[in-house]
């Protein structure tokens, strides 16, 4: 009887560590399927002219924060209850000015918001009252540059005190990645490893009088602890350790698109057809968003997109890639240390999604809807 309990036991747990044995997700072929939702505006309007340029998210995604400049006006909007909560009005000029043309805005947890216009920065509570006026030239430690500033792809942590970006300015060709600390009053210019390696480009187009600069997108984004400096020219990843001042580089190989643009574009041209052709053999090749981090499954998902080179080189001398035509669609998974989990072609994917977030374990993105604010919410299926 006694040995007969201890085959039945084993016989159990046996039975048990088989059940355990977990079935991995296949990323190779996902599908999606997609709604829309509107905001509801009630007796307003929200000005929808630059879309979510001028736009900051909460760091829960709850809530949407959006300029209006020709209104001086920020609108808050719930994105629980998909509605316009409030609009609250902002001085141009004087002690409370938020100045004539605000270029970038950023969020403040809990409850105020940065405001950027030219040669101005404000920290401002949610009533329209500045609460600090930020000074770049008074920082000590690295050099500033003439006209060097923080630009629209900053992150402001610590209630307002700290910011995280790269650093430019017009006709300033070089960017440098900085924090600037203005509770102690220093900048500290930081290296990307690495980042010399990397394809890049910048064109310059002197045209008569006209002198431009097209620089290959990059983007900053905040998730927990952890910066994520990212380029449309290539996949590599730069980590930056907020706790630990420490920048570190993620390097992966993408299997259904190229590693990074080819390089070896003119960095100067003189007419604006020569311009349109070089940008669209540029957008034509492999572009790269950057990532957005889903809480819910603790995964990070990367879009990448191909334009048509034949239909990009029409259209605003310095559209974007992702006003174009596009031809190929990718999505790529991470876990949440981007160890890169599966690829996939979203074959029915037209456009590439602008201002993706993820919200409730769903990739939502901004659509103009007949001049009102909707979103277009995926979910993935693996």
């Amino acid at each position: 009887m006694k040995n007969f309990l201890l085959i039945a036991l084993g016989l159990l747990l046996f039975s048990c560590g088989e059940n355990k044995t977990e079935t991995k997700a296949d990323f190779s072929n996902i599908t999606f399927s997609m709604d829309t939702v509107i905001v509801d505006a009630g007796d307003e309007i929200i000005n929808l002219r630059s879309g979510l340029w001028l736009s900051s998210l909460s760091e829960d995604n709850s809530r949407l924060y959006l300029w209006d400049n020709q209104a001086t006006m920020l609108d808050i909007i719930d994105l629980e209850d998909l509605k316009l909560i409030e609009k609250v009005k902002f001085e141009k000029e004087g002690p409370n000015g938020a100045g004539g043309f605000v270029s970038w805005l950023k969020h403040v947890e809990p409850d105020k918001v940065v405001l950027s216009s030219f040669n101005s920065m404000g920290l401002f509570d949610l009533k329209g009252n500045k609460v600090r006026t930020y000074k770049m030239d008074d920082l000590e430690g690295d050099g500033l540059e003439e006209r060097e500033g923080f630009n629209q792809r900053t992150v402001v942590t610590n209630e307002g005190k700290v910011m995280y970006g790269m650093l430019g300015g017009w006709m300033i060709e070089n960017e440098s990645f900085a924090k600037a600390d203005f509770e102690n009053q220093t900048l500290k210019k930081f290296e990307l490893p690495g980042i010399e390696e990397l394809t890049d480009y910048q064109i310059m187009l002197k045209s008569g009088d006209r002198t431009m600069i097209m620089p290959a997108a990059k983007t900053l984004r905040k998730v927990g602890n952890r910066l994520i400096y990212s380029s449309v020219a290539f996949s590599d990843l730069f980590i930056i350790d907020m706790e630990k001042d420490s920048v570190y580089q993620i390097s992966y190989e993408p299997t259904l698109t190229a590693k990074a643009k080819k390089g070896g574009y003119p960095s100067e041209l003189d007419s604006d057809k020569r311009f349109m052709e070089v940008m669209a053999e540029i957008h034509s090749e492999v572009n790269f968003e950057a990532p957005i981090w889903d809480e819910e499954n603790k995964r990070f998902y990367r879009f990448s997109f191909e334009t048509n080179p034949s239909d990009d080189k029409e259209g605003p001398l310095l559209g974007s890639a992702q006003s174009k035509t596009i031809s190929k669609v990718f999505i790529s998974i991470f876990d949440e240390n981007f160890k890169l989990l599966g690829e996939s072609r979203l074959d029915d994917l037209e456009s590439v999604p602008q201002f993706p977030f993820v919200k409730d374990g769903k990739i939502w993105h901004y659509v103009n809807v007949d001049d009102e604010l909707g979103f277009v919410r995926m979910e993935l299926n693996y």
